[in-house]
Parts: structure tokens; C-alpha cells; sequence
């Protein structure tokens, strides 16, 4: 059974509260340089699996930019933010209830960009299913993990909230090195073939680029009413891309404790270039935010009611 690795961020940010906590209570504790290097050096992306290769070295021909901003071509549709699990999965994810009947059977015309949102999500849903049968290489070419609109909330103490925010600061960098995956590195990761419905579905855009079209999809989790503790392939994030699954993030540091630990989605969003004339997608970009709340982390000393904002950003070229 494959295992979901965790960023390794993710653990160091937890022992940075834990460091910042303890500094206060006037316990050292001692994190050594090159165990923080190791720590940054490991985190790859949101659950990327652990298996990487560099990406090939071959010139791979340019496509177009995911472009994000609405014109006067665009199609657009909300739906109200209710979820219901839907996809087929590999081992690793749970399978769905739902029917297949909950994916719209219609898809726009070849020469007519779809425009109602039933069509513009078969049309990306059938254009994701795709990479599975016709792909050959899969590069992520950007990867980002940065602070969440400044989301570091830490025993309701302004000082440690600052110091915790400074030390997270120094592990997120931008990472444009080029890494070769596969379809399981795809977001939603594990899942080969997605089934989406409109009610999991917050807006659905398209682009009529002249020879791609650039579909927009986000969630319907928000600021105010985040979603919470998705798996992939179900609910409205699940579908959407990068996720931070709870039970990974436990598993990841046995030797502190959580409680109340949930991971809340607001609004993320899926951008994918398509060619019109094979219906391949040949980019794909996520922006998914994740605010990772516990009602308690106890380890050498205990922390209660912290939020941590993390924001995931990547950027996938598809070839085949």
C-alpha cells in the first residue's frame, strides 16, 4: 500500500512551536543546524510521494501559461458549497459512494469552447482522466509552501506568534528545480481517475485561448467556512488538488502528541491549460491553502489552541 510522505516542513514547524514554546518556559531545547537543513532539505511539495527522480534533461517544448484572468470569453457558475465523495481511487484513497452518474455525461462540442458549468468540469474531468492512458512524463517545474495570509497563532502570545513566524519564514523557499513524477504525483495525488460534480464545484471558468482553452476550478470552502479534513477525490478540496491530510501529519511525529487536530480548507483553485486539438492537458497549476489547527500539541511542554497558515502553490507540465 503506498504511503503518503509529509512534508517535512510541516514537522519542523511543529517543533518550531514547540522550540518557541519552550524558550518562554525557559526550557532549552536544542535543534541542531544540520538536523533543520535535513528537515528543509526532505520537503518536496504537499504530499508528494517519496519516490523522486530528477526530470529529464531534454528540452520539452514550451506551452502556454495558465492565464487566471476572467474575459469576456470566459464562462463562470457557482454552486452551493455541499459535497458528496465521488472518484475512482488507487489503494491508497477510499472508495467513493456516490454513483457515476454524478459526473455530467455531456461534453461540449470539439469546436465549441463548453460554457455552462456541467460542461467546462466534463470537459476538464475528461481531459484529467486522459493523463493516465496518454501521458509520458509528468515535471513539476514550481513548488512553493508559503505562510497563509499570516496565520501563525500560537498560545494567544504575540511574541511567541512572531518568533514562530520568523523561524517558518527561513524553511519556505521557492523551488523551481524541475522534478520528474508520475500520474500518483498529480493532485489530487492517488487519484487516477477523477469523477467531479457541479455541487463540488464553488466557480468553473473557460479561457478560449485560440488553439487551448484554460479552465479555472475552485472550491467552495472559505475563509469564514473552511472546509475540513478532506480526503483525496472526495468533497470540494479533495478534488480540487493539494491536501494535508490529519492522520498523516500525526503519523509524521509519533512522539508528540495532538489533539483536536484538523486540517480546514478555504477557497483553492485548480488552473489547467488544455489543447483543443488532442484534449490533453499540458499544465496544470494549484493553489490551495491550509490552515492546520490543534486544540493541543503537548511534547516537552504543551501548546494549546494554535493555527498554522499554509498556502500550497504548484506548477505541473505534462507531456506526451
Amino acid at each position: 500500500m503506498k504511503k503518503y510522505r509529509i512534508p517535512a516542513l510541516l514537522l519542523a514547524l511543529v517543533l518550531v512551536l514547540m522550540t518557541t514554546a519552550c524558550a518562554t518556559a525557559s526550557v532549552k531545547v536544542e535543534l541542531q543546524a544540520d538536523q533543520l537543513g535535513d528537515l528543509a532539505g526532505l520537503f518536496g511539495g504537499a504530499a508528494l510521494p517519496a519516490a523522486e527522480t530528477p526530470a529529464p534533461t531534454t528540452p520539452t517544448a514550451p506551452t502556454a501559461a495558465p492565464s487566471t484572468q476572467p474575459s469576456s470569453s470566459e464562462a463562470s457558475s457557482s454552486a452551493p458549497a455541499s459535497d458528496a465523495p465521488v472518484s475512482e481511487k488507487t489503494s491508497d484513497v477510499t472508495p467513493s459512494q456516490a454513483p457515476a452518474s454524478e459526473t455530467p455525461a455531456s461534453q461540449a462540442p470539439a469546436n465549441a469552447a463548453p460554457s455552462t458549468k456541467e460542461e467546462i468540469i466534463t470537459y476538464y474531468v475528461t481531459a484529467y482522466n486522459k493523463m493516465a492512458t496518454d501521458a509520458k512524463t509528468f515535471t513539476r517545474t514550481y513548488d512553493y509552501t508559503s505562510n497563509y495570509k499570516d496565520i501563525v497563532e500560537v498560545n494567544n502570545n504575540a511574541v511567541l506568534e512572531r518568533l514562530a513566524k520568523t523561524l517558518m519564514d527561513q524553511f519556505m523557499k521557492e523551488t523551481t528545480t524541475e522534478l520528474a513524477g508520475d500520474i500518483n504525483s498529480i493532485p489530487p495525488v492517488g487519484v487516477n481517475t477523477l469523477s467531479i460534480s457541479p455541487a463540488q464545484i464553488g466557480t468553473a471558468t473557460c479561457t478560449d485561448n485560440g488553439g487551448t482553452y484554460v479552465i479555472t476550478l475552485t472550491s467552495t470552502g472559505t475563509d469564514d467556512s473552511p472546509e475540513e479534513d478532506c480526503q483525496p477525490g472526495q468533497g470540494s478540496a479533495g478534488v480540487i488538488g493539494l491536501l494535508l491530510r490529519t492522520e498523516d501529519v500525526a503519523s509524521s511525529a509519533p512522539m508528540i502528541k495532538f489533539e483536536g487536530l484538523h486540517a480546514r480548507y478555504p477557497t483553492g483553485k485548480v488552473v489547467a491549460t488544455i489543447d483543443k486539438a488532442s484534449g490533453h492537458i499540458t499544465n496544470l497549476e494549484y493553489e490551495n491553502p491550509c490552515i492546520l489547527h490543534f486544540d493541543s500539541v503537548s511534547a516537552v511542554v504543551k501548546i494549546s489552541n494554535a493555527n498554522l497558515g499554509l498556502l500550497f502553490q504548484q506548477k505541473w507540465t505534462i507531456g506526451y
